[in-house]
């Protein structure tokens, strides 16, 4: 289960998961969140640049999505478009995702 917002961190995962359902009583409380389910991807051997440093060889898995923006004045739609796809890696034991958080880094796909 996972907060409607970017940047990852405070994921519920498990036990934890039904622990924080028991605790959100109202559909406005329970529409903060998505309710997911997990995904097991392949496991590939890589290596991490992070502060200019090489962190690995690391068994990681990486996610696809897509960058996009969106811009609002007030009540009025600007600019709403899918700019570009996003590669995502980290760690096969980590359970949350963010680059902003520094537990994934920005990848590139290598298409076979």
């Amino acid at each position: 289960m996972k907060p409607q917002r970017e940047g990852g961190g405070n994921n519920f995962w498990g036990e934890e998961m039904v622990e924080k359902l028991a605790e959100l009583k109202t559909d406005s409380e329970r529409g903060r969140f998505i309710l997911m389910k997990k995904i097991t991807p392949p496991v590939f051997i890589n290596r991490f640049i992070k502060g200019g440093v090489e962190v690995g060889p690391l068994e990681t898995v990486s996610e696809v999505g897509y960058y996009s923006v969106y811009l609002k004045d007030g009540k009025e739609e600007i600019y709403n478009h899918v700019v570009g796809p996003l590669v995502r890696t980290k760690d096969v034991g980590e359970n949350e995702g963010g680059v902003a958080v520094g537990v994934s880094c920005i990848d590139s796909p290598y298409f076979v």
